[in-house]
């Protein structure tokens, strides 16, 4: 690279640097002492994460499926550290069971400059510590301004780019200004996954579309998402009703995802146009943050899906975070996921260990823990007409939409923390070696980033 294009990248981590002393990464007063002594045995670990369950006021799958991970991957010999950068204050009283919060960052509103902030403070994590595993999402690029030779673990979840093309758009469906942030984004993404030492995809789909996207990847070794099966089935039973729940009676349609076109919202509800001609008390239930209402179909474009006398039987429960969420999944007659691609899906999976009836779509990440007939139904993505047939089938038969609820409430052990977290060190250890070796190679390892 000419020197030129080092002063510019130099600079570029510069503006980070200057942003993120605005928003100092502060460590919460519960984190837990420093770790002293000897190396732990499966490596010290610095992980970072946007949200993460009991800390960030938001919190999504991959929220939850961290804050079960990290402390299994202590239980298992790891020492974790983690970064939290997030907008907003930290949750109080989060027990982060032998996690150690090393730091919260609030990065600027601007999304260029908080990529660079965010980037820039796992960078500065990273030098503070002597760690065997860098373990970072792809999302948001928070480990593209780490040294070349980190030991960096990039966690595919769903990229900028992958999320994009799932929905149908391109760097101009979002105007000049947004496009230009929405390429530097993907940008971004990409240059992390090129330069990680080794890459996490959650599914083997998400290996398949990574695989055909990219040229000369790093080695990839496939680990599931995990959930608390125990804390989902406990707050199945026990929870409330989410606010806004129907009080009457009727069979409800429950629909979990983001109100966007990729997680199949609107085949949602054209499907449910059919299932309301044939069931006239039932509702459809949306549990879900709306999507971007430049880009996406908004209440009246949605409910212009439905015929008018159906309309009313619709109600929207917005984002739902807190346990409320796994009660309703158990009173609903059936719960759908119908995304037109997904990386994993932990939802369903929450869904399945709670014994829901469960329809979900096929061709990604639900294949890795769906089976059709057996736990679930699977229908075709972007298929209104299959996606009602199978409502419709749980609808009318409540003995097989309780077979399939049982079934898939019996195989859910395998998707709890600890499992996941002894096949991802497992995984750590087959595409780094193992942790001292790691380590070693990157005190040797010269700073070449801004290079």
């Amino acid at each position: 690279m000419s020197a030129g294009g080092a002063a510019r990248r130099r600079r570029a981590w510069g503006v980070a640097s200057d942003l993120h002393a605005s928003t100092p990464a502060t460590p919460a007063p519960s984190a837990a002492p420093a770790p002293s002594g000897a190396r732990p045995a499966r490596g010290r670990w610095l992980v970072a994460t946007t949200e993460y369950a009991g800390l960030t006021p938001y919190t999504g799958g991959i929220g939850r499926h961290y804050a079960s991970l990290l402390p299994a991957l202590v239980r298992q010999g790891a020492a974790v550290d983690l970064l939290v950068l997030a907008d907003g204050p930290l949750l109080p009283g989060a027990d982060l069971g032998g996690v150690r919060l090393v730091g919260h960052v609030r990065p600027p509103r601007a999304r260029v400059p908080a990529l660079l902030a965010r980037a820039a403070a796992v960078r500065r994590a990273y030098r503070g510590g002597a760690y065997d595993r860098v373990f970072l999402p792809e999302w948001a690029a928070l480990g593209v301004a780490l040294p070349a030779g980190a030991p960096l673990l990039t966690n595919l979840a769903t990229s900028t780019r992958l999320a994009n093309e799932v929905a149908g758009f391109t760097p101009r469906s979002f105007g000049l200004r947004g496009g230009a942030v929405v390429a530097v984004q993907s940008r971004l993404e990409d240059r992390q996954v090129r330069r990680s030492a080794g890459l996490v995809p959650i599914s083997r789909a998400m290996q398949r579309w990574t695989e055909g996207a990219f040229a000369g990847l790093p080695p990839a070794r496939v680990v599931r998402n995990c959930i608390d099966v125990e804390h989902v089935r406990r707050a199945a039973g026990s929870a409330g009703l989410p606010a806004g729940w129907p009080d009457d009676g009727a069979p409800v349609v429950l629909f979990l995802g983001r109100l966007e076109r990729r997680k199949g919202v609107t085949d949602a509800f054209a499907a449910f146009a059919e299932v309301a001609r044939r069931h006239p008390a039932a509702r459809l239930v949306l549990a879900g943050a709306s999507g971007d209402r430049r880009f996406e179909p908004d209440r009246p474009a949605l409910l212009g899906l439905l015929p008018p006398e159906a309309r009313d039987r619709v109600t929207w429960l917005g984002h739902v975070d807190d346990d409320t969420l796994y009660r309703a999944v158990r009173e609903a007659a059936v719960t759908t996921c119908p995304s037109r691609w997904e990386g994993f899906g932990n939802a369903a999976l929450e869904a399945k260990a709670i014994g829901g009836a469960l329809v979900v779509t096929t061709g990604s990440g639900y294949d890795d823990f769906c089976t059709d007939g057996e736990d679930s139904l699977m229908v075709p993505p972007a298929d209104p007409a299959a996606l009602a047939g199978a409502l419709l089938r749980l609808l009318d038969d409540p003995v097989l939409a309780a077979t399939l609820g049982a079934r898939a409430a019996a195989g859910a052990q395998r998707w709890t923390a600890d499992p996941v977290a002894a096949d991802l060190l497992d995984a750590a250890d087959a595409l780094l070696g193992s942790p001292g070796a790691a380590a070693r190679t990157t005190e040797r390892a010269p700073d070449t980033s801004s290079e």
